[in-house]
C-alpha cells in the first residue's frame, strides 16, 4: 500500500500538477453589499480547506449538493453526477491581510493566502466492492510568513502562514471495520486533524490554537500539520458513544532536515512539492483517549494524550549537543456552558501541555483557553470569540541567554478577539485583532534591541468554490 501512494505522489508531484491556483481581490464596496442582501438565518458553512489544522475533512459523501453553498453552484449538474459515484470534489480560497502597526521590531503590513483542492473517493460506492474512502489534495501558498521577522514570536500569528509554495498536502486511504467501530488511515497525513484538537479553538486564527505552540516549536518541521504532512497510519476505535481511542504511528522528520535550519527555519522548502517519502530518521508516536459526556443538553469533550519520539534533539543550552528520544503528555476540555434560545450558545475550551524533557525542548509548558459564542445577534452562522495562551520557555535556554549576554527568554503570552460573519453559505469574513506580550519570552531583534509587545490587525477571508 505504502509503495503504491509513493508511486501516486510521483505522479502529482509536477509543478502545478493537482493544484488549482485561484485568486481573488475582495473590494471593500463589494463586502458590504453582500453584507446588507446577507438575511440573518443563514447556517454555518465550514469551509472546505484542508490547510486549517485540526479541521477534520468530512468523511461522508453526501448524495447530493446545495448548489447556494458553493460560489461555483453545481458546475451545471456535474456535482451531483460525481457524489453518486462517490467523487466529492473540494475547492477553497482564503486570503489575509494583517498589519502590526505597534511593537515588535518594525511596522509591517502583509499578506498571505492559501487554496486548497481536495478530491476524495468513495471506492466502495465507484466500484461497488468493498473498500475503504481515497483522499487526495493539494495547496497552493502565497504571501510571506512574517511571524519569524518582524514578529519574533514563537507561535503564528495565522495557521495558514507558511512558506510560498504549491505542494501536495494529503494523500491516503481509509477504511473502517467491526461495524465501523475501527477505522484505520495509512499514507500522508496531517495528524492535527485528530491530535490535540480543540472545536471551539478552531474558530480563531492564531495557529497556537489550533496545533499548539509546544509542539510547534519542540518536534521537527513544527509538527505532522500543515503544510508539511508526514508518512503516518492511524488508528481510532469507538468503544461507545462516549469514549474514542486513537493511536498514530509516523516519521517524526518528513523532509529529513536537521532540527536547527537557519536557511529554511521551517524546513518547508526542502520539500517544497510536499512529495517526499521520509523513513530514514525517527518514529514519532501519539495516542489519546476521548470522552463525551451531554448533560442537560450541555455537551463536553474531554481529551488525554501524548507523544512519543525516538529522533535525536538538540540541547537547548548547547546546539553542538544532543538527546535521544522526546515525549510530552496534553489535556484537552471543549464544554457548552449555556444556550441561549434556538440560535445562540456559549462555548469555551481549555487545553494544557507539559514536558519534563526541560533540556530539549524550547517550550516546556502551554496553556490556552477562550470562549466562543455562537450566534451573536441572532445571527446563526456568526461566531465572536475571546481566546488567550501562553508558552514557556526552557530554563536551559535561559541559561545559554545569561552565558552569552543575550536577554534571558521568559513566557510569552497572546490574547485574540475575533468575529466571524457568515456573509453567504459560501463566504465567510473575519476581523480578528491579536496582542502578544513578551514576543518570544522576550527577545532582542537582528538589530540588538529588545522585541516590543504587540498589536496585530487581521482580515481573513474565505470562499468555498
Amino acid at each position: 500500500m505504502i509503495s503504491f501512494l509513493i508511486y501516486i505522489a510521483r505522479i502529482c508531484s509536477s509543478e502545478g500538477a493537482c493544484i488549482w491556483r485561484l485568486k481573488h481581490l475582495w473590494l471593500l464596496s463589494y463586502i458590504m453589499t453582500l453584507w446588507a442582501m446577507v438575511p440573518v438565518s443563514y447556517a454555518q458553512t465550514v469551509p472546505v480547506s484542508v490547510l486549517s489544522a485540526g479541521v477534520t475533512p468530512q468523511q461522508n459523501i453526501p448524495d447530493h449538493i446545495d448548489p447556494h453553498a458553493y460560489l461555483s453552484g453545481s458546475w451545471g449538474g456535474l456535482r451531483d453526477w460525481l457524489l453518486k459515484r462517490g467523487i466529492d470534489i473540494r475547492i477553497s480560497d482564503t486570503n489575509e491581510l494583517w498589519s502590526d502597526p505597534v511593537g515588535g521590531a518594525q511596522a509591517s503590513n502583509n499578506y498571505i493566502g492559501s487554496t486548497a483542492v481536495e478530491m476524495v473517493t468513495d471506492l466502495h460506492m465507484l466500484t461497488g466492492l468493498p473498500l475503504g474512502t481515497f483522499d487526495i489534495s493539494a495547496m497552493e501558498i502565497r504571501g510571506r510568513p512574517f511571524s519569524n521577522t518582524p514578529l519574533y514570536v514563537f507561535n503564528q500569528t495565522s495557521n495558514i502562514e507558511a512558506d510560498d509554495n504549491g505542494r501536495l498536502y494529503e494523500l491516503w486511504y481509509s477504511q473502517k471495520f467491526l461495524g465501523e467501530r475501527l477505522a484505520f488511515r495509512i499514507g500522508k497525513l496531517d495528524l492535527g486533524h485528530d491530535f490535540m484538537v480543540s472545536s471551539v479553538g478552531l474558530s480563531f486564527l492564531n495557529a497556537s490554537f489550533s496545533w499548539p505552540i509546544m509542539p510547534d516549536n519542540d518536534l521537527y518541521d513544527q509538527g505532522p500539520v500543515s503544510p508539511v504532512t508526514t508518512p503516518a497510519i492511524r488508528f481510532r476505535y469507538t468503544l461507545s458513544p462516549q469514549w474514542n481511542f486513537l493511536f498514530a504511528a509516523a516519521d517524526d522528520n518528513p523532509v529529513g532536515a536537521p532540527f536547527i535550519n537557519v536557511s529554511d527555519p521551517w524546513n518547508q522548502n526542502c520539500d517544497p512539492a510536499g512529495t517526499r517519502f521520509n523513513f530514514n530518521t525517527g518514529a514519532l508516536f501519539f495516542g489519546e483517549v476521548q470522552y463525551r459526556k451531554n448533560i442537560s443538553g450541555r455537551t463536553g469533550t474531554y481529551k488525554f494524550g501524548g507523544y512519543f519520539d525516538t529522533g535525536r534533539f538538540p540541547d537547548q543550552s548547547d546546539f553542538k549537543r544532543n538527546h535521544k528520544t522526546n515525549w510530552a503528555v496534553y489535556g484537552v476540555a471543549d464544554q457548552t456552558l449555556q444556550h441561549f434560545g434556538r440560535v445562540t450558545e456559549l462555548d469555551a475550551f481549555i487545553r494544557g501541555n507539559w514536558t519534563a524533557e526541560t533540556d530539549r525542548n524550547q517550550i516546556v509548558y502551554a496553556v490556552d483557553g477562550g470562549m466562543a459564542l455562537k450566534g451573536p445577534f441572532r445571527r446563526e452562522g456568526d461566531i465572536l470569540g475571546l481566546g488567550a495562551g501562553l508558552g514557556a520557555a526552557s530554563p536551559y535556554l535561559a541559561q545559554a541567554d545569561r552565558r552569552s549576554g543575550q536577554p534571558a527568554q521568559g513566557t510569552e503570552y497572546h490574547l485574540e478577539l475575533t468575529y466571524q460573519v457568515q456573509v453567504t453559505p459560501w463566504f465567510m469574513l473575519q476581523p480578528d485583532v491579536q496582542g502578544i506580550v513578551s514576543p518570544s519570552g522576550g527577545v532582542l531583534d537582528s538589530r540588538g534591541q529588545r522585541v516590543h509587545d504587540e498589536a496585530i490587525f487581521g482580515l481573513h477571508s474565505s470562499v468555498t468554490f
